[in-house]
């Protein structure tokens, strides 16, 4: 938690703008006359499940976020993504994974190909860091804490729903390093709402 402390204060040292509350004009954005300023502060909250992994395994996020451009947002988030314990059993032996849980807090990025108030698809990259703790039950006793640092790049796309909501989608490739040797790939497909104001 001291770091998401430390990136907001970045976000805040950064972008004054977001203490002051400062908005700039810009009709391309308002669709309109440029009767109010542009919403640069946004919260975002997404699920959904890990493609790759066994059934269950899902992911939870929460973010918020700052738009410096119409087309551009910076995003502090904080996401856990989950994958069960899972035994299956053949003629001749079983196969076992072992799951946990991933949590971490990663700073994202996103470019819109078209301004906030219209339906558009975006790209993003993120990277970060959290702890990841494999499941503990009969076959695993010991408990254990890994150091977890992730990469991820993917894509998705924006629909606006009126009043500062929206509806989003998107899909990702991330990479986890957990320790010095485990390496894990996972495939997130989140859908959420979010709001500017």
């Amino acid at each position: 938690m001291r770091g998401m402390a430390v990136a907001v204060s970045l976000l805040f040292v950064l972008a004054p703008s977001v203490v002051t509350g400062q908005t700039s004009i810009a009709p391309s954005d308002t669709g309109g006359a440029g009767s109010e300023g542009r919403k640069r502060l946004s919260l975002q909250m997404a699920a959904g499940p890990l493609l790759t992994a066994s059934g269950g395994a899902n992911v939870l996020s929460a973010a918020f976020g700052y738009s410096p451009a119409s087309r551009l947002e910076l995003l502090l988030n904080v996401e856990r993504s989950h994958v069960p314990f899972q035994l299956t059993r053949f003629p001749d032996g079983y196969s076992i994974s072992r799951g946990g849980t991933l949590t971490f807090v990663s700073g994202e990025l996103r470019f819109a190909l078209l301004p906030a108030n219209r339906v558009s698809p975006f790209a993003l990259v993120g990277a970060g860091g959290g702890v990841s703790r494999p499941t503990v039950n009969a076959e695993f006793p010991d408990r254990i804490r890994n150091d977890l640092r992730v990469l991820y790049v993917g894509g998705g796309v924006r629909i606006p729903l009126g009043r500062g909501f929206s509806l989003a989608g998107d899909a990702r490739c991330m990479l986890g390093l957990e320790g010095y040797d485990g390496v894990l790939a996972l495939w997130p497909v989140r859908v959420g709402v979010g709001w500017r104001f």
